[in-house]
């Protein structure tokens, strides 16, 4: 009977299904805090976003530090895109994983919101952002920071749908 509970220990069947259960837990684990890691990321390159857009609206002239601040700000806007990008498709994943199921109202809120955000950053606010930059007036530069403004404030409803998953 020892034998046999010091065998049933080391058995290569019962080591291979706990190594896979385990490694997908990891799995589930490391794309948790990549999700979260990710969404901080945004939240804060959409803050820099912000700061960018009031810098560069406090003299909307075609001049050379406006136009550095322009393509910081298009790096950036490529960055926020990006992450947006990673923090979707982690969320989607985590949800096949999980224990979810898609007839969650705030989880398609949740994409919807995240599909408007990358597509108003790409087709709506990054014009406005170079519209700026040739000259713009007052209001372009205006417009520019009401923009940012609601993409954080997009991200703010976001995570509160995640975090507090209200319907």
């Amino acid at each position: 009977m020892c034998r046999m509970r010091i065998w049933r220990v080391v058995s290569p069947v019962d080591f291979n299904e706990q190594l896979q259960g385990k490694s997908f837990m990891d799995f589930y684990r490391l794309l948790v805090v990549m999700h979260i890691g990710m969404a901080l990321v945004l939240f804060s390159v959409a803050l820099t976003s912000v700061m960018i857009a009031v810098l560069s609206a406090v003299k909307p002239d075609p001049d050379q530090a406006n136009v550095k601040l322009v393509d910081r700000g298009n790096i950036i806007g490529l960055m926020e895109n990006m992450a947006a990008i990673v923090v979707t498709l982690t969320g989607v994943i985590l949800v096949f994983m999980g224990s979810w199921s898609w007839s969650q109202l705030w989880l398609w809120l949740s994409l919807v919101v995240m599909a408007f955000y990358s597509i108003m950053l790409t087709f709506i606010t990054r014009p406005a952002r170079l519209a700026v930059a040739k000259g713009g007036s007052a209001v372009k530069a205006g417009m520019q920071v009401l923009f940012q403004v609601a993409h954080v404030l997009l991200l703010i409803v976001t995570f509160a749908f995640m975090l507090l998953k209200p319907f």
